[in-house]
């Protein structure tokens, strides 16, 4: 069986993607899922990452019972005899897979910071040093600190 998970490649994602928000957002969907995909985002005010994210379903808007909808439903589904709809197969999918990435964009985000927090708490030293000096009969007890930290 062909194991989707090999077409998730965050890398192709542009750097700023959690930081985009409407027409940057909706023009980076257009380009990696299509009009159609970006058209049934835009349509819903999913305007960044997170709303995508946080959406319990982008398809939600094609059970809308709307006479609105209809021309919607039309061009990006298919209207069955019982008056429900089935999203367009090709659409369906550009949607998931670009979701798929964006989750997998997020998790890596996330243990990288997890990672990052790991390493500067774990890299940074605290020296103490003590030196005795004598002059004039006298001695004189001096302490150093220095703190040294190394970022990963």
């Amino acid at each position: 069986m062909f194991q989707l998970d090999i077409l998730i490649d965050i890398s192709i994602l542009p750097s700023n993607i959690m930081t985009l928000r409407d027409d940057d957002f909706i023009d980076f969907v257009k380009e990696e899922a299509g009009h159609s995909a970006a058209t049934l985002l835009e349509i819903q005010g999913i305007n960044c990452v997170k709303s995508l994210l946080m959406a319990n379903s982008v398809y939600a808007i094609m059970d809308v019972k709307s006479k609105s909808l209809d021309g919607l439903k039309i061009k990006y589904g298919y209207m069955q005899d019982d008056g429900t709809v089935v999203i367009q197969p090709g659409v369906k999918g550009n949607i998931e897979h670009l979701t798929d990435l964006l989750k997998t964009k997020c998790i890596e985000d996330v243990k990288l910071a997890k990672s990052s927090k790991h390493n500067q708490s774990s890299s940074s030293t605290i020296l103490k040093s003590t030196s005795t000096v004598t002059s004039n009969n006298t001695t004189e007890k001096y302490i150093s600190v220095s703190f040294n930290s190394s970022v990963a």
